[in-house]
């Protein structure tokens, strides 16, 4: 559906675009999502379940218009330009098999330095990039999209060409544009920033190709995305937001559909109904959410006429547009249901009360083919948050955590500007203002002069269009979201289908965090990591639990920033050392901080992760009184963190040279293994749940006949221990796995490997455990330890006393510091490391794989996804207080695992994340601690194997006196043996 223009036509005739082998006529470099509208068609992908889904956001943060082209993976249709002859299919299972993997990229990423690096070229980055440029720094300006403008000035695409006199905010982002360049600022389009490791490291693809920026002033100017309300039936192909609908008429000159509703709230919805009129488009009618002005707003009114006359008259004459085609503007209305098969048909509307109520008497239908709804904006703060910088959470106009800066767009982070609507919302005059006086700053903080004449001015115009912003949003007030009406069946998490009935349910069973939601459930784990879902669900938990959000509330930032292919993000590393021991600050964010009186317990367990989890349980089971208190919520760190390794040979560098001790103490613990695997399928069938243990076989690879001398030692040694181990050559591996490299030369196989999923299993076993009587305590950090004269100890936290006749240490990498409470060295050292999981691919494998050279775990998941790890090392992160990855370490993670696994290198890397990793000398340290009666040790590497049978084993030692196994070689005094090998 063309929209009819006449000084604007398309540059070039029609090619041929292929959709699920059906043929579609499309204009070059128009994108594939404006080809589909064009033709009518709203229906992009299929979610695994088989619904259809259609474009969203339209500006690629969203990723429901994620479509497959051969050749080239999966793309979001709304970005991607349409070429001759591309085959395009909205699913993967139609698309068939990945396509053939590209070589393997093994070079590290081309450097670039510059004074000021600007990330983004809409209103507020191209004015900050001409301001430091004319002070005469070096400038370079990277932008995701193939034109400069961002969201406001939304440049005609290339697919059409434009005569004649040219719109004003065309004309004034063009011409932007030009004195940016002008004053010598390079732009580079095509580029996507994915991390900021710290301000002078920031990461991109141009066209991609990998580059590492190194500024000395860093400018975030990320724009913002609009902001979700869901209802029933919101999914549905054919809703949309309103500047996914913008993009398409003004862009691509592509009407959204034939009869178009516009709600939400904000003179965006006005404008781009007034736009689609003008241009021969039929809207049936415009919903505003906020309550008529009346008298009580005047003040704002006059407001707005004297600070900027020209947009209140502008307004103005939208709204005669909307009376001149009888479009009706209805205020304190909104949609609160879409209905339709397959594909939007109607809708239900109701009026709105200025608290939020709805009103069921005012209900009706209005039939439409296209709802665009503008409900206000996010900021993207995934950059400034990745860095560290100061928040808050802004209440106006919604509950949005937002970038602390002064009047010159600073932030907490020196050398860190953060302007425009990705700091906070303020519109397009105040992001040109305070990015000019951004990128004066940060020229003036390298030593050049100012040569901006009207500064003086330029913070007039930015006081004058705050105080217009102010006035605007109080006239245009919204009424309060709030999910508790809405009904179960309405999806919050489009990416994962997630309800909200799914949702309520798990809060209600004490799953009550955003991160618990988000480990239990995938919610803000897919392709847009959060960024749609990650408000609406701490808005719920703050409903349901009434505690107050905070910035705290919301998914932590996670890198890339956007899915990247992987293939651009490898470089062949060497093989590095070992791990990097490091013990990370007090991490605890705690959930919940109010005092208890003194309490009592019979054994009290410090540490909520699996450790702490499985010990309760046992316990329990066998009638104990226990008690189990976490800093932060439980299932962080190790347990939380890792990928879900059920591993019961030794890994490459627990073996041989490489191993700690000559590799004694990590051959002791191979009798454990297969008795923990076992405890761990017993746990899932009493438990009646699926804690996703597949036993599928490991399979540790070797790439040269180095590494196949070292794996048949390798078999040597663990058959005496009773494993059951063989060596494969290179044909029967390729037979039992055919999608490994075919250089490899052979693999050594153990049938009792597996994997689990540790979202689940922890939590599962946490239910049962609460089931049998075990108290669980979050949010209690554990200070000081004190022996009483009656052998009891007297626990001193943050929340109050507990009183324990014992205590069990299973605080994983923080054991040495507990440890030191009771004037005790535990040699127990954390190490971070880092995780990266795919998007979801066909089946590729089905064995957990590890190298026999190299650090790698590789698996997939039940839910198509492979994650890689492997023991590359992570960092702290002090400004974000938490760890996090290294940019080398996914290099040469990711090098590895498309070494091994060829066909990873046509995926994508959704994200990373970092935990910490227990390290010993090989073995774990369990049992009691000399010297202190009644205190306990349960700590191990390995940690998620090897916790039921720890835990099983110590609670019998603990309440029988004695056990099933032997715990001789796994005591502490290991540690004071003078025969003892060192490392």
């Amino acid at each position: 559906m063309e929209l009819k223009t006449a000084n604007i036509q398309a540059s070039t005739g029609s090619v041929t675009l292929w959709v699920d082998d059906q043929p579609i006529a499309a204009l070059p470099e128009e994108t594939i999502a404006a080809a589909l509208a064009r033709q009518n068609i709203v229906a992009l992908r299929q979610t695994g379940d088989g619904e259809k889904r259609g474009l969203w956001c339209g500006m690629g943060s969203c990723y429901e218009c994620v479509v497959h082209i051969e050749g080239c993976g999966s793309q979001r249709s709304c970005m991607t330009p349409v070429t001759a002859g591309m085959r395009v299919y909205t699913s993967p299972v139609a698309a068939g098999k990945l396509p053939s993997p590209p070589p393997l990229h093994s070079l590290p990423p081309l450097e670039k330095k510059c004074d000021v690096l600007v990330v983004g070229a809409g209103a507020a980055g191209l004015s900050a990039a001409l301001s430091a440029a004319l002070c005469g720094a070096s400038v370079l300006v990277l932008d995701e999209r193939p034109q400069s403008g961002g969201q406001f000035f939304k440049p005609l695409a290339p697919s059409h060409r434009l005569q004649g006199k040219v719109p004003r905010q065309w004309a004034d982002g063009a011409k932007l544009l030009a004195e940016a360049k002008n004053a010598g600022a390079e732009i580079i389009q095509n580029a996507t920033v994915w991390a900021a490791f710290s301000p002078q490291e920031i990461a991109a693809t141009i066209d991609g190709q990998p580059w590492v920026i190194r500024p000395k002033q860093l400018i975030i100017a990320a724009g913002a995305y609009e902001r979700p309300v869901p209802f029933p039936g919101w999914t549905l192909p054919g809703v949309m937001t309103t500047g996914a609908g913008q993009t398409l008429a003004k862009s691509y000159r592509v009407m959204p559909g034939r009869q178009i509703l516009v709600s939400g709230n904000g003179p965006l919805n006005l404008q781009f109904a007034a736009e689609l009129l003008e241009a021969g488009g039929q809207v049936t009618a415009v919903l505003e959410s906020a309550r008529k002005p009346g008298p009580g707003e005047i003040r704002q009114i006059l407001t707005l006429a004297k600070t900027a006359p020209g947009l209140v008259l502008k307004g103005h004459h939208y709204l005669n547009i909307l009376k001149k085609h009888r479009t009706p503007f209805r205020w304190g209305e909104m949609v609160t249901e879409a209905h339709g098969d397959g594909k939007l048909e109607r809708v239900t509307v109701m009026s709105v009360d200025r608290q939020g109520q709805l009103l069921p008497e005012t209900a009706r239908q209005i039939t439409c083919d296209v709802l665009c709804l503008g409900h206000g904006f996010i900021p993207s703060t995934d950059l400034a948050r990745m860095l560290g910088c100061e928040q808050q959470l802004s209440q106006v106009p919604f509950s949005t955590p937002t970038i602390i800066t002064d009047k010159n767009g600073a932030s907490s982070v020196p050398g860190v500007f953060v302007i425009g609507d990705g700091a906070r919302l303020a519109g397009a005059q105040v992001a040109q203002a305070r990015g000019t006086l951004a990128g004066q700053t940060a020229a003036s903080a390298l030593g050049y002069p100012s040569r901006i004449t009207h500064r003086a001015g330029t913070e007039r115009k930015l006081q004058q269009a705050e105080i217009f912003q102010k006035a605007l949003w109080k006239i245009y007030q919204a009424p309060p979201v709030s999910l508790h009406t809405l009904s179960d069946e309405t999806i919050i998490c489009r990416c994962e289908n997630l309800s909200l009935g799914t949702l309520r349910q798990a809060i209600s069973n004490g799953l009550d965090t955003p991160a618990a939601l988000k480990r239990n459930l995938r919610v803000g784990m897919g392709l847009c990591q959060g960024r749609t879902c990650a408000g609406m669900v701490a808005q719920l938990v703050s409903e349901m639990t009434e505690r107050q959000s905070n910035t705290a509330s919301f998914f932590a930032p996670r890198l890339p920033v956007r899915p990247m292919p992987i293939n651009a993000l490898t470089a062949e590393k060497p093989e590095w050392g070992g791990h990097k021991p490091a013990i990370t600050p007090n991490l605890a964010r705690p959930v919940e901080t109010t005092p208890r009186e003194v309490q009592h317990a019979g054994i009290l367990v410090i540490g909520g992760g699996v450790m702490g989890n499985c010990l309760a349980y046992y316990l329990a089971k066998q009638g104990a009184d226990v008690m189990v208190v976490e800093r932060d919520d439980i299932n962080l760190q190790a347990s939380g963190a890792n990928a879900g390794s059920l591993h019961v040979q030794l890994l490459s560098f627990d073996f041989g040279d490489k191993a700690q001790h000559g590799g004694g103490p990590a051959a002791e613990t191979l009798p454990l293994g297969p008795l923990s695997v076992a405890l761990w399928q017993a746990l899932e069938k009493e438990s009646g749940e699926s804690l996703e243990i597949k036993m599928t076989g490991g399979l540790m690879v070797a790439g040269t006949a180095q590494e196949m001398r070292a794996l048949e030692k390798k078999v040597a040694l663990e058959r005496q221990y009773g494993l059951d181990v063989s060596l494969l050559d290179a044909s029967e591996l390729a037979a039992l796995s055919p999608n490994l490299s075919p250089h490899l030369l052979g693999a050594e196989y153990c049938p009792q490997e597996g994997k689990i999923n540790p979202l689940r299993a922890t939590y599962v076993v946490n239910r049962m455990a609460r089931d049998r009587g075990a108290r669980f305590q979050r949010g209690t950090d554990v200070r000081a330890i004190e022996r009483q004269n009656n052998g009891h100890f007297r626990v001193v936290t943050d929340r109050g006393i507990i009183i324990a006749r014992q205590v069990i240490n299973a605080a994983g990498a923080w054991a040495g510091k507990i440890g030191e409470m009771v004037g005790a060295a535990i040699p127990v050292r954390g190490a971070p490391l880092q995780m990266i999981v795919t998007e979801r691919a066909p089946p590729l494998i089905d064995h957990l794989i590890a190298h026999a050279g190299r650090h790698l775990s590789l698996k997939q998941t039940a839910h198509g996804s492979l994650l890689i790890g492997g023991g590359w090392s992570a960092g702290f992160n002090p400004e974000m207080r938490m760890n996090q990855v290294l940019r080398e370490s996914i290099e040469g993670n990711l090098w590895v695992a498309g070494n091994v696994l060829p066909p990873l290198r046509q995926l994508h890397m959704v994200r990373s994340w970092a935990g910490m990793n227990i390290n010993i000398d090989g073995a774990p340290i369990i049992g009691d601690l000399p010297g202190v009666p009644g205190f306990w040790n349960a700590v191990t590497s390995n940690g998620y194997t090897l916790a039921p049978v720890v835990a099983h084993s110590l609670a019998q030692q603990i309440l029988n006196g004695h056990c099933d196994i032997n715990l001789a070689p796994y005591h502490i005094n290991r540690f004071n043996s003078p025969t003892r090998k060192l490392a």
